[in-house]
């Protein structure tokens, strides 16, 4: 085993472990892709290549949670479909005009944009965009718990 390697790669998933919650960074994906090439390196003799099929199935989910829990969680508070588009629609905005604030801003707004052009009041629209953010912040908490189990998984095969 080379420590090198086993440091780098450990950098760059706790580096893969804070874009759970950091929006520029990749996050999970980016956790894969360090346990994949640490795979690589080795010969896929410890990273076996079932192993690697398991965490990339993981970062698939990742990414499906990813965008699925703030369409839930407004859907959860009662938002109409206009406001549930719009949540997901103020989701990719917010990311890419307003980094990284815009992440928490923009499911919010497009929400109550969402729910305002379906002609519902101000109270229905303020519900449905903070369902919105507690989805997003509920997808980032399983992300999160994502990233670590990974890690863990992949600290327990390599030791």
């Amino acid at each position: 085993m080379d420590v090198w390697v086993v440091i780098i790669t450990l950098a760059v998933i706790l580096l893969g472990i804070a874009g759970t919650f950091v929006p520029v960074l990749p996050g999970v994906p980016l956790v894969f892709i360090a346990i994949a090439a640490y795979g690589w390196h080795d010969g896929f003799q410890t990273v076996t290549p079932r192993y690697l099929a398991i965490i990339a199935g993981v970062t698939v989910l990742s990414l499906f949670v990813d965008y699925l829990s703030t369409y839930l969680g407004a859907k959860y508070f009662g938002s109409s479909k206009k406001g549930l588009y719009g949540a997901v629609i103020g989701s990719f905005v917010g990311l890419f005009i307003f980094p990284p604030a815009g992440l928490l801003i923009g499911p919010w707004v497009g929400a109550i944009i969402g729910e305002f052009i379906d002609g519902n009041d101000w109270n229905k629209a303020l519900r449905s965009g903070m369902g919105a953010v507690i989805g997003l912040f509920s997808g980032i908490a399983f992300k999160l718990m994502l990233a670590t189990l990974m890690l863990v998984s992949f600290l327990i095969i390599i030791f």
